[in-house]
């Protein structure tokens, strides 16, 4: 139980002086030279906590400031930014819309104030299983006008299903950037829980930026350090809609086992998609309408992984 008090005692005095989390970034004075309009809402680099009331729909979902870093987040894009584009001597531009950070901890603290009710043993079972939950950690490319269309703010801090799908308690970042003109917006869901002597926010947030950044590359692949794999679960082809990530598929398609081939379409056809083709030794591609979906059937299994291509 004594994790869910640290954790209504961090919601309770997240208002207090903020405890900051110093990262050692080498060679970080040379990134000064890339240039940074920080153009995001004053809001964005403040912190919020959205509601105390446990009956409150907001409960449990705090605005993150820019003070709880350092350097701050924007100065680790810039940094970033940096390091990827120096190497070919142009002078680039980049503008920053948007750079949010929310956590979302309702259910650890709702099951801790249900735990300390029940008291005992059995209250302790009820926190320390919640507690214990955790999230793979990944980013989806987002839309702008999904972001600015939210009616209450606190919603920017919630998650889907196949995103957390046990609930843990999780920062959701929001990137907005303008670099030479491409715009790329994107959406991290990270995990709150420590792993090994990694700070949660800073690696929350270096994850956000590698994988925002990923997207200016013309076939790379956007980072992942994941708990779990990063698997989107089969609900309904709208939700998989929402997460739309795009991925190179350059590769000739091997031939596919037919074993592998039905149970692929077996996943397709829960999704309410059409026929599976494959792309890849254990890899297949099923149309849904505006987008595809990647469903892999490595191990036996088959999942879908992520939606690619939205088509015109």
């Amino acid at each position: 139980m004594k994790r869910h008090f640290f954790a209504l005692l961090m919601l309770a005095c997240a208002g207090c002086t903020p405890a900051v989390t110093k990262l050692n970034v080498a060679d970080i004075a040379k990134s000064d030279a890339l240039q940074v309009t920080d153009k995001r809402p004053a809001s964005e680099k403040e912190n919020k906590i959205f509601s105390l009331l446990i009956t409150s729909k907001e409960y449990g979902v705090i605005r993150t400031g820019d003070v709880h870093l350092s350097p701050p987040p924007v100065r680790l894009l810039q940094h970033e930014a940096y390091q990827k584009f120096a190497a070919d001597g142009s002078a680039h531009t980049v503008t920053v819309y948007h750079f949010v950070i929310y956590q979302n901890m309702r259910t650890q603290l709702r099951a801790g104030a249900i735990g300390a009710g029940l008291g005992g043993a059995l209250g302790a079972v009820v926190g320390n299983s919640i507690a214990s939950h955790d999230a793979a950690s990944q980013t989806h490319l987002y839309d702008e006008m999904s972001f600015n269309s939210v009616s209450d703010e606190y919603l920017r801090g919630q998650y889907n299903g196949w995103e957390n799908p046990d609930n843990a308690s999780v920062y959701v970042i929001y990137i907005d950037t303008d670099i030479d003109g491409k715009k790329v917006f994107t959406r991290t869901v990270a995990s709150m829980k420590p792993h090994g002597d990694q700070n949660p926010l800073a690696d929350g947030v270096e994850l956000a930026i590698k994988n925002h950044l990923a997207h200016y590359d013309g076939n790379s692949t956007a980072a992942s350090r994941a708990t779990q794999s990063n698997v989107i679960s089969a609900t309904t082809s709208a939700t998989l809609a929402a997460a739309t990530t795009p991925a190179a598929t350059d590769a000739q398609p091997a031939p596919a086992n037919a074993g592998m081939l039905t149970a692929a379409q077996g996943v397709a056809n829960q999704l309410h998609c059409n026929a599976v083709r494959p792309n890849g030794d254990t890899t297949f591609t099923a149309s849904c309408g505006s987008y595809d979906v990647v469903i892999d059937c490595d191990g036996g299994k088959c999942h879908p992984m992520h939606t690619v291509n939205a088509h015109p």
